[in-house]
């Protein structure tokens, strides 16, 4: 919503508080008397200033002599063809300003100077039309601010045609300098109708079901000690709970507490209070409270359909993007209609479209009585539930973008992405791009999958459906790696990847799970079980299909890879969740984090059918809560539910209609601030309320199909029952079996919050027997995951056990919360990765490597140099290398490393002439001599010399701590327990390589690492290893 709609609020103004909670804080205020525009003289060259250009306008922006040059080519055919401008001019309501610049052209001419609206209707808050000389001349002159309070307008020169030109301008240039805007009198500015309102107690808005957990976050309750449950239809109090204890949370900037009030499970709809805080916004508690969100969930993609009419009295609109295609490079052209609109643009893609087409099927298929056939899209009424009517609609459409060869185009847009106009009055030349492996595996596995769903409704759509997914097959047989590049003269979302490897294995296992064929079967024996649920990192989706099939056999390593790659993604999930108290399972708010969090949701959710650990699925359940109300923001995520949502989306079809499309899930919070009104609302804030509902905020603000899928994904996999158990054993809080860390991680949060959520788990919690539960219950469970007991005694019983210190019991530093965990060693040995055998490096390498001097002693990875009892060489070492090859991204791991005189422990990426590669390396190494220090190195296709060594500040030999680096194209940053230590900048390596650790002695180099006294054995431990692609 415009800030400037909001008024000073009270806690008495319910209504404008309502209001309010969508509008992000004004970090910084302009003080009277300065200059606004901080490059005014433009001695840092074009800093701050841009250009837009439409309609044939023509331009480039440069300096000279210490002067604005805007060189204007072609005025094109409107007045704003070619503009000149300087973005986030903050303007308060009643302010007066004093505007000021000098300005001249080389051709006699006439412009428009403005500071005006930066989206909707574009109203010029002050207006100069200017007559301009090659004599500059100085604008100068005091307005003041009618308008509501604008912080993120925009000065603007409108150099395009203008009515009072005659014949055709020739090549000009307009010289601007000494631009000035300032505050000179905020006597009458009210900053505090600028400042948003944040619920003290934020919970769900929309509601939770009955038995679920159900817990709200209080902010500015640092005296409340109790909060009250109120039946909002008679006012009376249903339950009366204890507030945690004060929690920091860094993330939100924010101290809180939380109070669990799982134990009301009556439905009806309730608000919270506490103390003299705002009443919590309503919420309603009932089985059937999402049934409406879900259906609206999947009738968004009906209003996103293209090339067919739409029926709707606000978003309805006649047949668009019907006409021909070209296919780019060609002459050819093709029928390409149909499909959805992919996000706020009219464009539609292949790889984001497969993404949504999984999400839909595999939520019908976790819960498939959820889903009606009356959610009123045309094909309601038909016998068949509207989600598969809506799903085979966009698969009708990638049938379309399929080559006769089987590759499969990757997206049809225009050049360029439309004005924000309704879908039929975007005209242009429809485009389609060439063909990539990444859209043609994504199109397989999709086809395969919807095979599945089909075959019983319309088994000669189905026959097509699979047919085409072994054509497309066929071609990535033939075609290993075409990635997709946006041409020069295509603007619109490019959807690129770095590699095509887990689309492959998505689409093997689909394959497979739909056919059985041995084929597919030794594809994915060959394959290392990949990740992620978003567009770019798929693998999780070939995971979801093999843990689900009935075809595949539990004891089978490709089960088995599958399992451990779901479960120790949530595993990091559930103690991320543990530890925020919004329980959201991510710590890093990217663009598009609410589809991270439903995504975090989807592969717990999974877990808890795989394992029945209840610790997910309550996780599982945070996600939804955080997306519909629980977090910093007290932002509903879904337009059109609950309280307060959004009301600006950054979607073409709702800022023409000038309201929001119901049942839409927008990006949520961006940290990175990554447009023009994240940049005016949110700089200074903390990463988690980082976001704004403005129409102008695509980085915070959009929509899209694989946005809103992973929520209807989530919704069906939370709406399942869950057994209550009843028998438990000490410790086992989550009852799954087995007493471990995660029984530690509910253990404390049960000490925080003051409960646990149901009776079974306070029982198995009161591991000392004593009847209660306290911080006593804590230590136990910590010493028994320690070995420092192996029972749990009564309190009298406790023995006096001195503390583990380093060593291979030392479990060291938690894997990031946020980190995609590659391999586990504390689970044991991986497929991931295997142990090199038999051979030597040579070189400065005094050793051999082989197998058996890698292990898993002690739950850590040990790699282990000893005496070469084969006589083949002075000595043996260890080295721990993955059977795949990773790209750009961040890698870790937690090592503990040796000390020694002569040695090296490592962690590193390498490939090279072994593996018809270039030489590309980037290294972690601690050298024995100094384990107070790490060395820094990489090579690009064999040029290295590039050592930077580092103090740590600690003896990396004396306990685990975290080392990674983050590898992109044009930089590496290398980490040391998660801060940034060092960045390399020249001739980065491009190649992709495995993920390698090794110890070994050295020969020759004893300038470099001292002489090797040739003790051992020695042993270097590594605990696990985690990558994030991108």
């Amino acid at each position: 919503m415009k800030l400037g709609k909001f008024k000073k609020l009270t806690a008495a103004l319910a209504v404008c508080a309502v209001m309010a909670s969508a509008l992000p804080v004004v970090p910084n205020m302009v003080s009277a008397a300065s200059n606004i525009i901080s490059n005014s003289t433009f001695d840092s060259g074009i800093t701050g200033w841009s250009t837009y250009k439409e309609s044939g306008g023509v331009c480039s922006l440069s300096t000279e002599n210490g002067r604005l040059a805007l060189t204007v080519s072609n005025v094109g055919k409107v007045n704003y063809a070619v503009q000149v401008f300087y973005d986030i001019v903050p303007l308060y309501q009643n302010g007066v300003y004093r505007l000021k610049y000098d300005i001249s052209s080389s051709t006699d001419r006439y412009i428009e100077g403005m500071i005006q609206q930066n989206g909707g209707t574009y109203q010029a808050y002050t207006w100069k039309g200017l007559e301009l000389t090659s004599v500059p001349q100085t604008v100068d002159y005091e307005f003041t601010m009618k308008a509501e309070t604008d912080i993120m307008s925009k000065l603007v020169f409108n150099c395009g045609i203008q009515e009072k030109h005659e014949g055709v301008l020739p090549e000009h240039k307009i010289y601007i300098d000494n631009v000035s805007l300032e505050l000179v009198d905020d006597s009458k500015v009210d900053y505090s109708a600028t400042r948003p309102y944040e619920p003290p107690i934020v919970t769900n808005q929309v509601g939770y079901k009955c038995g679920s957990k159900k817990t709200a976050v209080f902010r500015g309750a640092d005296s409340e000690n109790q909060f009250s449950v109120v039946d909002a239809a008679t006012d009376n109090i249903v339950y009366t709970g204890s507030l945690s204890e004060n929690i920091s949370n860094s993330y939100a900037g924010e101290t809180n507490k939380i109070g669990d009030f799982s134990s009301v499970t009556q439905s009806g709809k309730y608000y919270i209070k506490c103390g003299n805080l705002d009443n919590s916004y309503t919420f309603e508690i009932s089985d059937s409270v999402y049934t409406n969100l879900l259906d609206d969930s999947v009738r968004m993609l009906y209003l996103q359909r293209c090339g067919e009419v739409i029926t709707d009295s606000d978003f309805g609109h006649s047949a668009c993007h019907t006409g021909m295609a070209y296919v780019y490079g060609t002459n050819e052209k093709i029928d390409v209609s149909g499909g959805w609109h992919d996000a706020g643009d009219y464009g539609r893609y292949i790889v984001p479209a497969a993404k949504t087409i999984a999400d839909l099927l595999y939520a019908y298929e976790a819960n498939p009585k959820l889903y009606s056939d009356n959610i009123g899209i045309p094909q309601s009424g038909n016998g068949i539930p509207d989600i598969l009517d809506e799903a085979r609609y966009e698969l009708e459409w990638m049938m379309k973008m399929q080559r006769a060869d089987g590759g499969v185009y990757h997206k049809v847009t225009c050049e360029n992405f439309p004005g924000y106009v309704s879908p039929e009055k975007e005209t242009d030349q429809l485009i389609v791009t060439p063909v990539s492996t990444t859209a043609t595996a994504d199109f397989c596995a999709s086809m395969a999958l919807a095979y599945e769903f089909y075959k019983d409704i319309d088994l000669n759509f189905a026959n097509s459906c699979l047919e085409r997914a072994e054509k497309a097959w066929s071609f990535l047989e033939a075609n290993p790696n075409l990635i997709f590049k946006n041409p020069e003269d295509i603007s619109t979302g490019e959807y690129g990847d770095v590699s095509d490897k887990d689309e492959r294995y998505w689409a093997a296992a689909q394959l497979y799970r739909a056919t059985g064929n041995s084929k597919y079967e030794n594809a994915l024996n060959g394959m290392s079980a990949s990740i992620g649920l978003d567009w770019a990192l798929v693998g999780d989706y070939g995971n979801l299909a093999i843990l689900t099939a009935d075809n595949i056999s539990k004891d089978s390593s490709i089960y088995t890879k599958a399992k451990s790659a779901v479960i120790s993604q949530a595993d990091t999930f559930v103690n991320c969740s543990s530890n925020s108290p919004y329980g959201v399972a991510i710590t890093k708010f990217n663009w598009g984090s609410n589809m991270t969090v439903a995504n975090a949701g989807i592969i717990l959710g999974a877990a808890y059918k795989v394992t029945g650990n209840t610790d997910y699925m309550d996780a599982a359940n945070a996600q939804m809560n955080y997306l519909l109300g629980t977090n910093p923001v007290g932002e509903c995520f879904f337009t059109g539910y609950g309280t307060v949502s959004p009301e600006n989306p950054h979607h073409r079809p709702s800022m023409a209609a000038g309201k929001a499309m119901k049942g839409m899930l927008v990006g949520g919070v961006n940290q990175n601030l990554e447009d023009s009104a994240a940049k005016a609302y949110c700089q200074g804030l903390p990463a988690a309320k980082c976001y704004v509902d403005n129409s102008e905020s695509y980085s915070t603000n959009e929509i899209t199909i694989y946005w809103n899928s992973p929520l209807t994904y989530l919704v069906s996999l939370t709406s399942e029952n869950e057994t209550a158990e009843t028998d438990f054993i000490l410790g086992d809080i989550n009852s799954d079996g087995r007493i471990n860390v995660f029984d530690f991680i509910i253990a404390k949060r049960g000490l925080i919050s003051g409960g646990f959520s149901n009776a079974t788990e306070a029982k198995a919690a009161d591991v000392n027997q004593d009847g209660k539960y306290s911080v006593a219950d804590v230590i136990l469970i910590q010493k028994f995951l320690l070995g420092m007991i192996d029972s749990f005694p009564n309190e009298e019983e406790v023995p006096v056990v001195p503390p583990v210190v380093g060593g291979i019991k030392d479990y060291g530093t938690a894997i990031n919360e946020n980190a995609s965990v590659i391999a586990d060693f504390r689970k044991g040995e991986t497929p991931v990765f295997f142990a090199s055998d038999g051979w030597s490096n040579g070189s400065c390498f005094d050793c051999g490597w082989y197998k058996e001097n890698t292990s898993f002693d002690g739950g850590v990875l040990n790699l282990t140099i000893d005496k070469d009892y084969s006589g083949k060489y002075n000595y043996s070492g260890a080295e721990y290398r993955t059977a795949d090859t990773y790209h750009y991204g961040y890698y870790e791991t937690s090592m503990q490393a040796i000390k020694n005189d002569g040695v090296v422990s490592s962690f590193f990426t390498y490939t090279g002439p072994s593996e018809n590669n270039p030489w590309d390396e980037i290294d972690i190494e601690v050298l024995g001599k100094d384990t107070t220090k790490v060395q820094f190195n990489y090579y690009t296709n064999g040029v290295g010399n590039h050592e930077y060594m580092y103090d740590l500040g600690f003896d990396a030999s004396e306990g685990f701590h975290t080392y990674g680096f983050d590898w992109q194209p044009d930089h590496i940053t290398w980490y040391v327990d998660g801060k940034a230590v060092y960045t390399a900048y020249n001739n980065i390596p491009s190649t992709a390589g495995r993920i390698m650790m090794n110890v070994w002695p050295g020969t020759g180099v004893d300038e470099w690492l001292n002489h090797y006294d040739g003790k051992t054995p020695l042993t270097a431990r590594y605990q696990w290893v985690t990558y994030n692609k991108g």
